[in-house]
């Protein structure tokens, strides 16, 4: 970068550097060559002019670093023809806000319903035209027809839509609508106070409320300047931990539902209630929300009790575990189901174990360590595969890790949280975690009130998914599509919230 570009404000520990609009490719080819694109979203700028973010993973040392660009104008340079993980953010930001890349590319819907006329609720404006239909074509060479699934699927499954194309069994096409899951959370945080508004942050994705209520206050403390307790974070870190123990388990239930082993279903559903009722006895909550607090966490929680009645729920679902990696009816129906391919994780930006399971080595626990995990390192589980039976063994690698790290985090009594007032003044800041998916960002900018002027949530829904329809594509037929959906355990809340 020039010396120019090389300015850079760090009052929020993440390096913040302006771009030119006219320099913005040159200088996204240079970031690419060393760093990763974790996110990018648009604001609008205290000239009421929008400005793109973009969130570079740099390294271990710099963490994260955010590039900033006025967009004086309706279009700004194509960035996904650089770095492809960009299309989507591009897709989103033209819903938000009107802005569209330079070239004139088709543009899919991302989260918006189709109903989302120009007075719908947004960051920004409307745009000039209505994004594209995330689909396929009805008919492929006058042998394949499109098989709609959704988007009310069964009880209890989140609302999503499946097009899928085919031409009798195998699946030649997919395309995915989420968008009946949309709730405006983004556009519902502005001027809220950050401790009420992490009510709605935990609620984004509500299976990753620890992950995304840590990284919005990781936000807010950067941006006022305040440092929660080692005892605090040693609790966040255990009921991540936890969280991630919970949501391992319930993809090894959605496993064997869709494998049809009813046997191996009901033992996982066990240990999966078990740890739970865990949650709730140690932290107050079965899905754990409300544990974490701007500036620690929002209730003592005895973390010795917590690694006294672990091990006898983790052997419950090691003995699940144990009966099917023994059960070939079972092992067959996950092997070379649902392949993505190490270059198409790099390509797309894939995160967490669905990206882990296919060779990239990604993990911000270790990656961007914050306290206490810069004391307690992690090592990414990695597998090459990329199947769903390499996605299977990532979580039950991550499964015995996180038992173990909670036994070290444990310390004898409650942890007392101390009580931090939040100052009232402006700031922003960028705050990450590694949830059950992968990584989640948030990024808060707080007025002179101390209120939120505009706040990014990124779970890692919405890079994941878009894996989905090449895993589906990879020579399967319609009964791998639960089995490639019930390994990646994903959620459609996380990526139209």
């Amino acid at each position: 970068m020039t010396r120019a570009e090389e300015e850079i404000t760090a009052g929020n520990h993440v390096p913040r550097v302006p771009i030119p609009v006219d320099a913005l490719q040159k200088a996204v080819h240079r970031m690419t060559a060393t760093a990763r694109l974790a996110d990018m979203f648009a604001a609008i700028g205290p000239d009421r002019e929008p400005v793109l973010h973009m969130v570079w993973a740099v390294d271990h040392e710099n963490r994260y670093t955010m590039t900033e660009t006025a967009i004086p104008g309706p279009e700004y340079p194509s960035l996904s023809d650089i770095d492809p993980a960009a299309f989507v953010e591009e897709c989103e930001i033209y819903e938000q806000f009107g802005l569209r890349p330079a070239g004139g590319k088709p543009l899919n819907r991302f989260s918006l319903p189709p109903h989302a006329g120009p007075d719908f609720p947004r960051l920004g404006h409307a745009p000039a035209e209505e994004a594209g239909p995330v689909r396929a074509s009805l008919s492929v060479a006058g042998h394949a027809f499109e098989f709609p699934f959704g988007p009310v699927r069964a009880a209890g499954f989140e609302s999503l839509y499946y097009g899928l194309v085919t031409s009798g069994e195998e699946v030649v096409d997919l395309y995915l609508f989420t968008w009946h899951k949309h709730r405006g959370i983004e556009y519902r945080l502005r001027g809220q106070d950050p401790r009420r508004a992490l009510f709605l942050v935990e609620r984004a994705e509500g299976f990753s409320a620890v992950a995304h209520g840590w990284a919005f206050a990781q936000a807010v403390e950067q941006a006022l300047d305040i440092t929660p307790s080692l005892a605090a974070t040693r609790v966040r870190a255990a009921a991540l931990e936890m969280e991630r123990l919970y949501n391992h388990a319930a993809a090894i239930v959605a496993l064997c539902q869709s494998t049809g082993l009813s046997v191996g279903q009901a033992g996982a559903e066990i240990a999966l209630e078990r740890l739970l009722r865990l949650n709730a006895a140690i932290f107050g909550h079965r899905y754990l929300f409300g544990v974490v607090d701007i500036g620690g966490v929002s209730r003592p929680v005895d973390l010795e009790s917590l690694r006294t009645a672990l091990p006898a729920v983790c052997g419950e679902l090691q003995r699940v575990t144990d009966g099917l990696n023994t059960t070939n009816s079972f092992l067959d129906r996950l092997e070379s189901t649902g392949i993505v391919t190490s270059e198409q994780a790099t390509r797309l930006g894939l995160v967490g174990p669905v990206a882990r399971a296919s060779g990239l080595s990604l993990d911000t626990r270790r990656d961007h360590p914050q306290p206490p995990y810069d004391v307690h390192p992690v090592l990414p589980e990695i597998r090459a595969a990329g199947d769903a039976m390499a996605r299977y063994q990532v979580m039950l690698a991550e499964i015995n890790a996180s038992a173990r790290l909670i036994g070290h985090l444990a310390e004898p009594g409650p942890n007392t949280p101390e009580p931090v007032d939040p100052p009232g003044r402006a700031g922003s800041g960028l705050g990450w975690a590694e949830s059950s998916r992968g990584e989640a960002l948030a990024w808060v900018d707080l007025d002179e009130h101390g209120r939120i002027t505009r706040a990014r949530l990124r779970p890692a829904a919405v890079r994941d998914w878009r894996a989905f329809d090449d895993a589906v594509r990879s020579q399967n037929v319609f009964t791998d599509v639960p089995i490639i959906e019930a390994s990646f355990w994903l959620t459609a809340a996380g990526r139209a919230r």
